[in-house]
């Protein structure tokens, strides 16, 4: 038995009070993992990679093939052992897939963007941000020697507030002494909404002196679902040599692990060389890098392009399907967004798979669909402005499966309706000159 311990006993009353901040949804514990016998409405694996059994041909004939002495760890970091010839091929693969000017590979999409910004910007430097950014970017930011300032999400005219205040108060960045980064998710997790993004490369350019701006792109859950060959929503809008720095999750339709940073090669030079999570930790093994390789050669092919078609359509389909579903239903019990209000802007062939279903219920909304064999994880007040469940749209998702989890979507919301209708009219029969529980003992 344990003995009594000040440390442990803290930690306990911090987990409960988080527990009880967020309705009792706050704490997962890894030892019960959510059940999988339904289909996916809930992940990240846009492009059902996670799960193909052709990638994983792919892979298993990579390491068939792979020399003696190849096929586990790197045994160190990339500036001792691990420097692998691999990793650099496959750097530089990713490099031309990409356009980029150079390419850094990162253990994940967390620690290539808080150490970007962490270690990039310069004590005179300036950093402005959506204030709805990933929270891997706000520690960097946090973590960073320079002033910052976060702007409405997506608001073009707010970031304009901004640039033109940042300008006024920092005149090194007018002299030429100093940068200005504007950091934006190119489409935000938990809202699915596009980022306005040449409207916003196009008011940095106008405003800010040339080469004293550096725009950063977190492409995590556009890479690979859109763009040439999947490669982002950057290159989709034509933008590629006009952002300076692009993060390139493979968490999400790349259907693995690890991120690319896409950035110039003077600062990928720079981050191998001050970044400590890069100098004091072990290089990615070769195992990874077949991953990635075969995870490149699926997304990058036509097969690629052929999953990325049938996603769009899915994305748009569940949509428009979900909002006549839903006009039945009191928007106090669940609501969505019209099926056309999160396409990218200027770009109506291009639908979001990320669905928020606005819900004040989201814990019994959870139970009810865990239940029923739904992999969800409900989002309540305060991680996120409006509570919600998270959906998203895959393309190993069918019509038909759309259908039924939007069927007992509508059938939960109608059982709760009845179950408000029922609350009123015990409070109308308290108000009226019973008590609350005599209301109830009467239905």
């Amino acid at each position: 038995m344990a003995q009594p311990s000040p440390l442990l006993d803290s930690l306990q009353r911090v987990i409960a009070h988080r527990y009880k901040g967020t309705g009792g949804m706050g704490i997962r514990y890894i030892d019960d993992p959510l059940p999988s016998q339904a289909p996916d409405f809930f992940s990240s694996d846009y492009l059902s990679l996670a799960t193909d059994y052709s990638l994983r041909e792919i892979f298993l004939r990579k390491i068939q093939e792979a020399p003696p002495g190849h096929l586990f760890g790197s045994t160190g970091s990339r500036l001792l052992t691990g420097n692998l010839s691999e990793i650099n091929a496959l750097e530089s693969a990713l490099k031309h897939f990409m356009g980029a000017p150079s390419a850094l590979l990162f253990s994940s999409g967390f620690s290539a963007n808080s150490a970007f910004l962490a270690h990039v910007p310069q004590e005179s430097d300036v950093i402005i941000y959506d204030e709805l950014i990933h929270a891997s970017c706000r520690e960097g930011i946090r973590l960073s020697s320079c002033v910052s300032y976060s702007f409405s999400h997506n608001s073009v005219a707010s970031l304009e507030e901004f640039l033109l205040s940042v300008l006024q108060k920092h005149p090194q960045v007018t002299r030429g002494t100093s940068t200005v980064f504007v950091v934006v998710e190119s489409l935000y997790s938990m809202d699915g909404d596009f980022c306005p993004l040449q409207e916003i490369v196009e008011l940095v350019e106008t405003l800010v002196p040339a080469g004293h701006a550096h725009i950063v792109v977190d492409e995590a859950h556009t890479s690979g679902i859109c763009g040439p060959n999947g490669t982002g929503y950057v290159s989709h809008l034509g933008l590629s040599d006009r952002v300076h720095t692009k993060l390139h999750a493979f968490s999400k339709a790349w259907g693995f692990h690890g991120a690319v940073l896409l950035t110039s090669p003077v600062i990928k030079d720079y981050l191998v060389n001050f970044t400590k999570s890069i100098m004091f930790s072990t290089a990615m093994p070769y195992t990874d890098v077949y991953a990635l390789e075969a995870c490149l050669s699926v997304v990058s092919s036509t097969r690629g392009q052929e999953l990325r078609q049938h996603l769009n359509h899915l994305c748009r389909y569940a949509r428009e399907k979900l909002f006549i579903a839903l006009k039945s239903i009191s928007k106090t019990i669940l609501a969505v967004d019209e099926p056309d209000a999160t396409t990218a802007p200027s770009d109506r062939d291009l639908c979001s798979p990320i669905i928020p279903v606005l819900t004040p219920y989201a814990k019994r909304l959870g139970e009810y669909l865990l239940q029923r064999g739904y992999a969800v994880t409900p989002l309540p007040y305060p991680i996120v402005k409006s509570s919600r469940i998270r959906v998203t749209i895959h393309t190993g998702n069918t019509e038909e499966e759309i259908d039924s989890f939007i069927g007992a979507l509508v059938a939960w919301a109608k059982r709760q309706e009845r179950v408000s209708v029922r609350s009123e009219s015990m409070t109308r029969s308290a108000g009226a000159g019973g008590s609350y529980a005599q209301a109830k003992a009467k239905l």
